[in-house]
């Protein structure tokens, strides 16, 4: 359907929760060289320099500073917050994990005809769209500018908000590295016991988050939840009830928010 900023656009015809799969990227496969000009705008960029041009409706998902939506590894567009009946569905165009650029940097083509002035309304808006953002390591692109970590009161560090989080949000998406069983025996002992999750399809695993999976502290009254995915390997936070900005995100370490089981030290509420 049509837009109100960006001409057309695609369009939730449902309530979607995290982690809906709304669209997937698929088309031609060809060099920039060969992309047919009226289809420059809709380019994605791959690995191995090679470039599609999408003929799903994948192609209409438009740009926000504050996408609610995110690529996988498998072209699939994912949402990453709950999103309400009739909202527009949307990506970032312009950010790229570091570590990504540092690896390939030959394959961050920027064409100007790609640039463009935003008019997604998003407090953080960058403005101008007219090159790729570096995000730190271990950060994504949903999170960036909108977490930040401090000292906490009791509890030593934790995660702080920045800006609101609405019920259903996705706070953030951690990678993580997966401790096979055997392995663990090696682990328990140190300090990142204290830093680790059950993980896996019946909890025989466990992982270290990336980002600032690992920092999120403990109550029994949490304002967030972590929720694992197996495939890919990652941990979600997502808001429990509305978060404003300056408030600390706490989780349950026991999953279930509502679990009063006893962890293994003395909670600081």
């Amino acid at each position: 359907m049509v837009s109100h900023n960006s001409g057309r656009g695609l369009v939730a015809a449902a309530d979607l929760p995290p982690g809906s799969r709304v669209a997937r990227f698929a088309g031609p496969i060809l060099d920039y060289a060969a992309i047919p000009p009226a289809e420059a705008n809709y380019a994605l960029g791959l690995r191995g320099g090679k470039w599609l041009v999408p003929a799903t409706k994948a192609r209409f998902v438009n740009h926000s500073c504050r996408a609610n939506c995110e690529v996988w590894d498998d072209l699939s567009v994912v949402t990453i917050r709950s999103v309400r009946r009739g909202e527009e569905l949307t990506i970032s165009y312009n950010l790229v994990a570091a570590e990504d650029y540092r690896e390939a940097p030959e394959e961050y083509l920027w064409d100007p005809r790609w640039s463009f002035d935003c008019r997604c309304g998003a407090t953080h808006c960058h403005g101008r769209i007219d090159a790729y953002r570096l995000l730190p390591e271990g950060v994504d692109g949903y999170q960036a500018g909108r977490l930040t970590v401090r000292d906490t009161l009791n509890r030593g560090r934790g995660v702080f908000a920045n800006i609101p989080f609405a019920v259903g949000e996705l706070i953030e998406s951690c990678p993580v590295l997966v401790i096979p069983p055997e392995q663990w025996r090696h682990i328990e002992p140190t300090m990142l016991f204290d830093y680790s999750f059950n993980f896996g399809p019946d909890g025989e695993h466990a992982a270290i988050a990336l980002g600032l999976g690992s920092i999120y502290n403990h109550s029994y009254q949490p304002n967030a939840e972590y929720i694992p995915d197996w495939e890919p390997a990652r941990i979600r936070i997502v808001a429990r009830q509305p978060i404003r900005p300056g408030e600390e995100i706490t989780i349950n370490y026991n999953r279930d928010p509502h679990d009063d089981t006893s962890v293994w030290f003395k909670v600081q509420e």
